[in-house]
């Protein structure tokens, strides 16, 4: 975990360096100020009814584990991605299924499990899109190559994760006779995990369910696409809508890249050279990012916090959560 983070705050330092002396902060300033803010407004009520569709479909995956009210989701979604945003390596997604367990009392393995899931739906969503902006974009080999590589990986993702749906009994025994390679109590504890974490994939096993998962999740990415360009159009580029959606698909590979909390350097920097090849330049393109970045990182963060306190629940409470 130590070394995650030295490697996280190592990229950032990197990143943070070359965004301060490579820039004409002159120049980019004067960028800010051409900024439309009227298109804030807009740009922020579609950010957050992206969240909605989150915590939609959050709750049909936990469906099979308990009737859990969109305003639970919703606000437990809201602690999560404001979690990412002040913790290292992501740990969002263990706070939220602690969140989730604290509030509804549904087993935190379970609750983990389905925000996996949500993950790999989120990479193939995301896939899916960028192979789609590629008909329209002129773009490297070596972009495309990514593409083609990252694809597999998220389809055999959720082959396995079906399969585990379809045959839990089997998932179970293949993967607990592969933990017993593990020290003894290690073996025990991840026996126990396995049995816990195999329920939250239940939803899998429906159509119904799996389409309502499918179409909230390009409804997500559509909808955090749309903030891309709103924001384009409050800085006059001109672009058309593809150039957004690309810039939302290289940010959003970026980010897996370990960084600070908030994604420091690694939000920021792929967002200007996915803009070179639609002929922004690098002063003008870091302006607009540091729009969006502020946008998002503000909006969720200011949610987050606020849903938390009125839970009842303390930065020190989420930090251990990190922990454990």
């Amino acid at each position: 975990m130590r070394r995650g983070r030295g490697i996280g705050a190592a990229v950032s330092a990197v990143a943070v360096a070359v965004i301060v002396f490579t820039f004409d902060w002159r120049s980019v300033g004067a960028h800010l100020r051409e900024f439309d803010w009227r298109y804030l407004a807009p740009a922020l009520a579609v950010y957050l009814l992206g969240f909605a569709v989150r915590a939609f479909r959050w709750q049909v995956m936990l469906a099979p584990l308990k009737r859990v009210p969109f305003r639970s989701s919703f606000i437990v979604v809201m602690i999560g991605f404001m979690a990412n945003n002040i913790l290292p390596l992501r740990m969002g997604e263990v706070v939220r299924a602690w969140a989730i367990k604290r509030r509804e009392g549904i087993s935190g393995s379970a609750g983990f499990a389905t925000i996996v899931v949500e993950r790999v739906y989120d990479g193939l969503t995301l896939i899916g899109l960028f192979l789609f902006v590629l008909i329209f974009s002129a773009t490297t080999p070596e972009i495309r190559r990514y593409a083609a590589l990252g694809a597999p990986v998220f389809l055999a993702a959720l082959g396995l994760l079906l399969y585990a749906a379809f045959r839990p009994a089997r998932a179970a025994a293949a993967l607990k006779a592969v933990s017993r390679i593990l020290p003894g109590r290690f073996h025990a504890l991840s026996a126990r995990l396995i049995d816990s974490f195999l329920p939250g994939l239940a939803f899998l096993s429906s159509a119904g369910r799996q389409a309502a998962v499918i179409a909230s999740s390009l409804a997500v990415w559509l909808l955090e696409g749309c903030v891309f360009w709103i924001i384009m159009r409050g800085f006059g580029m001109g672009l058309p809508p593809h150039a957004a959606f690309f810039t939302l698909v290289v940010v959003n590979i970026a980010i897996m890249v370990p960084a600070m909390p908030g994604y420091v350097g690694t939000f920021d920097l792929p967002a200007v050279a996915a803009l070179a090849p639609f002929g922004v330049g690098k002063d003008a393109a870091m302006g607009y990012i540091i729009v969006v970045h502020a946008l998002q990182y503000v909006s969720v963060t200011g949610l987050g916090l606020a849903f938390m306190s009125a839970s009842g629940w303390s930065l020190r409470e989420i930090e251990q959560a990190d922990r454990g």
